[in-house]
């Protein structure tokens, strides 16, 4: 039972990839036609909507509570070991992590559906991607995010879900898209944080 989900799992990722495979990604009009295509395609909790807490264990032996990360831009994946679409992004998703190493103001995550022990076989391998990696159960997923393809991509910003796309980041166009994404919702605060500052200045009272 356990291969054949896998099985349906890789067949579901691959035709919701496939299917936009007539536009290029190479060409902007068409890579936000094929990004749509995708968005569309993708299932799960509606843009907007609170995303669910959760509280884990990584496989560093590290705590990853929700609670204590809504300050921070939360980048999550969900994936499972034997994803063919997991494995074709992952070179990417270390370049991702990689630009953005040195921020504090963003946090990537992952949550596979696979034991401990496959996980770590698997990194021992090919080595991870960047992300704070936690074992989660497929069922857990499935109920609380709403979603059964992999590779899912959410963008959680003050606990509201903000982006979702159900396909592998694995071009480097999508991968600049992908970057531009997450760029825009750390630049919105940056520029937030600048109003707040103008604004605290300009009420400071000014003696002559």
């Amino acid at each position: 039972m356990k291969k054949l989900t896998l099985v349906i799992f890789t067949l579901l990722t691959s035709a919701s990839f496939s299917m936009s495979q007539g536009y290029n990604p190479a060409v902007p009009s068409e890579l936000e036609a094929f990004v749509k295509i995708n968005k569309d395609q993708s299932l799960g909790l509606p843009i907007g909507s609170n995303f669910p807490e959760f509280d884990y264990i990584d496989l560093d032996g590290y705590k990853i509570d929700y609670a204590n990360l809504k300050d921070k831009l939360i980048v999550l994946n969900t994936w499972f070991v034997g994803c063919t679409g997991c494995k074709q992004e992952e070179e990417f998703l270390k370049e991702l992590t990689s630009e953005f190493k040195d921020r504090d103001d963003i946090i990537f995550l992952s949550f596979a559906m696979s034991s401990p022990q496959k996980i770590e076989r698997y990194y021992s391998k090919r080595g991870d991607f960047g992300y704070k990696t936690a074992s989660v159960e497929k069922k857990w997923v499935i109920e609380n995010f709403k979603i059964q393809l992999s590779p899912t991509h959410y963008i959680i910003k003050d606990g509201i879900l903000v982006e979702l796309i159900s396909m592998p980041i694995a071009t480097s166009q999508l991968l600049d898209w992908y970057k531009n994404r997450i760029t825009s919702f750390l630049d919105y605060n940056l520029q937030i944080g600048l109003q707040d500052i103008i604004l605290d200045y300009l009420s400071y009272p000014i003696t002559v």
